[in-house]
């Protein structure tokens, strides 16, 4: 009878666990089927296998019903606890019924210890499960273990010089508590390879001092690169049954989920780390800045607060790199961070916008005194001196301030209203604090206000700005060859209008370079996305306020730099001379050093500046428009054309015809060998959306007539 029957020993006797079978008649009280471990838990014989012995032991089973049930079993061997299985045998024998009891090991406080194959299942199914990451499946591999082993506390922390630094626990230990290691359970963890266990410390003289309320715990150590790390499980009962070679496998495969998931955590706070902070001075960067200031405007609109963003200029700066060079000049600039950081309050956030600029956002402010503390607070640590290479130096801040929803709704325009208000303090001479003077709702335009520009009332209160492009065809292709970028405004009755039209370009220095700002980072930002879509066009931009710095920042952007010198510059010959000639020739030469190419815009004709910008890298010259409208009507015109297609050539530049409205126009610049023509006869300034449409289209030279 013993362990004879092939269906008992193919269901239930796998290997993997102990589990008690018999099979019994129910009618006549006769077992017929016994295995082993059934013999034994029972004390059961060839002469004693009847089902009312057993029943006394498991009295439940007086209920013949099928179902699964925990129980306590008084065996031989002491109480043990078992998972019951009752079911039918189906067929001729209806009253025959098969039994099965998976014996359970005792945990700490009288819990069960989940089956090992049921344990490890569960565990490596958490691990592999889609959508955990990072220090949220870490902490969910550490419960699940715990329940695994049957324990009631886990603890995760860093070995660092001679302390424990908890990284997780669910005990009494705090997150980034420091521990002695000399005081620590945990010490002959460390001390030694393997799991270190003990099941009752109140047997154990070594770990009275430490063991408190702890009664049992295993241990070990792992590494994860250099890190060395320590997992405890705990529990405040001593451990009743030790722990088998099952436990010490499943502990194993505990600790490599841990080691793994503390890995991936840490690679993914890495990438977070490039993505979201400034590598030179630790702080939030742009991209991060950004996100906590739509959280700040969309709580504050939320609970009808005020918030307030600043806009930080480091007034002294260039002393800084033109002394003791750019390497100290990043020394400067990160303890500049650091001290800025340390003037904040709890729930004010900074953020490095590049180069020597900063910004501050404050997500809830009653009234403007509160802002002027904290500029009072930025000034006090920046004029204490910075020393460098022997060299001390003493800065300050010019600081512009915007505050929502007062200034602006949108967090766009807070922005331009904010750096619009800081190149006002640092046009007034820098190291002061100036308020954005918002006129939003008083018939001006809220960015045009942000600029501080003057403008005519347009029957919308607040129409913003888009970059459209025109397209630039080959004469000899058909194709396009490259777009200019064009600055409008959105009004809501007469659409897409161009400077002129009820508004103008910011008069002052602080509102044209915020313009610019705008139109080199729009403009590389849709460079970027023609060149993943297959679209490889360069793109002509014109800028008002020529500043370095601008250029600088862009191509520091890590995302939009690459994409930067997708950009031609478009200047004149003019600017090359008068006011702010030297300037812009400072301007030219840079953006050259940097790989920025140029197109030299409104050519007359006149040679006399050409020498003048001959040494920068100009892929070509456009005509200007009164050349083109003249072409038919004017020898002299033609004549000028001609001798200008001749000089370009001999430069190695393209010829581009801009302005060309009638298909007569667009022939008779064909035939003076042109090589681009741009104008309304081609297409319209368009917006990307519509550019990409009209190419959809399989527009060329000759469809467009």
């Amino acid at each position: 009878m013993f362990d004879q029957s092939p269906f008992v020993r193919e269901r239930y006797e796998d290997g993997v666990a102990p589990v008690a079978v018999f099979v019994f008649d129910a009618a006549s009280g006769r077992v017929s089927h016994v295995n082993a471990v059934a013999a034994r838990m029972f004390d059961l014989s060839e002469d004693r296998l009847d089902a009312a012995r057993i029943l006394a032991f498991v009295p439940e089973l007086v209920d013949g019903s099928e179902r699964s049930f925990e129980t306590r079993v008084a065996t031989r061997d002491g109480e043990i606890p078992c998972a019951v299985s009752l079911e039918w045998l189906r067929g001729d024998a209806p009253d025959v019924r098969l039994v099965t009891l998976q014996p359970r090991a005792v945990a700490p406080g009288g819990g069960l210890r989940p089956r090992r194959v049921e344990r490890r299942q569960s565990l490596w199914t958490l691990v592999v499960r889609q959508g955990v990451g990072g220090s949220e499946q870490v902490r969910a591999i550490l419960r699940e273990a715990a329940r695994g082993l049957g324990l009631e506390r886990v603890t995760l922390a860093r070995v660092e010089r001679g302390e424990l630094v908890v990284d997780f626990s669910d005990g009494a230990a705090r997150d980034g508590e420091r521990v002695p290691l000399a005081t620590s359970l945990e010490r002959r963890a460390v001390a030694g390879p393997g799991i270190f266990a003990v099941l009752d410390t109140a047997l154990d003289p070594e770990f009275a001092d430490v063991a408190g309320h702890t009664r049992a715990f295993l241990s070990t150590a792992f590494r994860v690169g250099d890190q060395r790390w320590l997992l405890t499980f705990s529990s405040h009962e001593p451990v009743r049954e030790p722990f088998d070679a099952g436990d010490w496998e499943y502990f194993d495969d505990v600790v490599e989920a841990v080691a793994r998931g503390v890995e991936r955590r840490a690679s993914d706070e890495r990438v977070e780390r490039l993505a979201y902070f400034d590598g030179l001075t630790s702080l939030p960067n742009r991209i991060a800045l950004l996100k906590r200031l739509d959280d700040a405007l969309g709580e504050a609109a939320l609970g009808e607060k005020r918030s307030a963003v600043l806009f930080l200029d480091i007034d002294g700066f260039k002393a800084v790199n033109d002394t003791v060079g750019h390497r100290g000049g990043d020394l400067v600039l990160a303890e500049i961070a650091q001290r800025l950081r340390g003037t904040l309050r709890r729930d004010e956030y900074i953020g490095r916008l590049g180069g020597d600029e900063f910004a501050i956002v404050m997500p809830a402010i009653a009234e403007r005194s509160e802002v002027e503390s904290i500029a009072q607070r930025i000034g006090g640590v920046l004029t204490l001196p910075f020393t460098v290479e022997g060299y001390r130096f003493s800065l300050s801040a010019s600081i512009g301030v915007a505050i929502f929803p007062d200034d602006a709704r949108e967090r766009e325009e807070l922005l331009a209203c904010a750096d619009a208000a800081m190149y006002a303090a640092k046009d007034e001479g820098g190291s002061q604090v100036r308020f954005c003077e918002a006129r939003v709702g008083r018939g001006e335009p809220a960015a045009a206000a942000a600029a501080g520009g003057s403008s005519e009332t347009l029957e919308s209160p607040d129409p913003g700005y888009v970059l459209c492009y025109q397209p630039i065809l080959g004469v000899k292709t058909g194709r396009v060859a490259a777009v200019e970028a064009l600055v409008r405004r959105i009004h809501p009755v007469h659409g897409l209008l161009a400077p002129g039209r009820g508004w103008s370009i910011a008069a002052d220095h602080g509102g044209r370079r915020a313009l610019d700002r705008w139109v080199l980072r729009e403009a590389s930002a849709q460079v970027r996305a023609w060149n993943a879509a297959g679209i490889p066009i360069r793109v002509d931009v014109n800028l008002a306020a020529y500043d370095l710095s601008e250029i600088d920042m862009l191509l520091c952007d890590d995302e939009l730099g690459h994409d930067a010198r997708g950009l031609r510059i478009e200047i004149s010959t003019a600017q090359l001379g008068g006011e702010g000639g030297d300037r812009f020739a400072r301007f030219t030469e840079h953006c050259a050093q940097s790989g920025i190419g140029f197109v030299l815009d409104g050519f007359d004709g006149s040679l006399s500046g050409v020498a003048a910008v001959s040494h920068l890298p100009i892929d070509a010259l456009k005509l200007e428009r009164q050349l083109v409208e003249g072409i038919l009507v004017s020898r002299t015109t033609r004549a000028i054309v001609e001798a200008s297609v001749l000089v370009a050539r001999s430069l190695g530049w393209h010829v581009i015809a801009k302005g060309a409205e009638t298909a007569a126009q667009r022939d008779a610049l064909v035939e003076l060998d042109c090589d681009a023509i741009q104008g309304f006869c081609i297409a319209p300034p368009m917006t990307a959306a519509d550019f990409a449409a009209w190419l959809d289209r399989g527009n060329s030279l000759e469809q467009s007539a």
